[in-house]
């Protein structure tokens, strides 16, 4: 029973806990450049209530923001890249995990402008 238990987590140390901790970083990596960018189209979207600097166009600082944030997902999304290339897995898997990576980015920066426009 001991030597189930063992084996187990060794397992779970080397492989599971890396990995789980890796996936939890990107995506967290991943909502965080949403969420700038999403707050970036929701100024130069709209006017907001709070002036900062008044000499600053919203429409120039939301663009600005965006990019920051579009700026964070690629070189998050390079980072991914790389360390899926390190593993030596199939090009395929490689290509479909890229385009879940981006179709979850996009998606989620449309569910993050659809909650703050209601």
């Amino acid at each position: 029973m001991w030597n189930i238990r063992t084996k187990w987590l060794t397992f779970y140390a080397e492989h599971v806990e890396q990995a789980s901790r890796q996936m939890f970083d990107h995506v967290g990596k991943m909502i965080v450049g949403t969420l700038i960018i999403s707050a970036g189209a929701h100024v130069s979207s709209n006017e907001p209530a709070i002036v900062l600097f008044g000499y600053l166009r919203h429409s120039l600082i939301g663009r600005g923001v965006m990019l920051f944030g579009v700026v964070l997902l690629v070189l998050n999304f390079l980072d991914g890249l790389y360390k899926l290339a390190k593993l030596e897995w199939h090009v395929a898997y490689q290509l479909a995990m890229s385009l879940c990576y981006v179709v979850l980015s996009v998606r989620l920066i449309q569910l993050i402008l659809a909650f703050r426009a209601e």
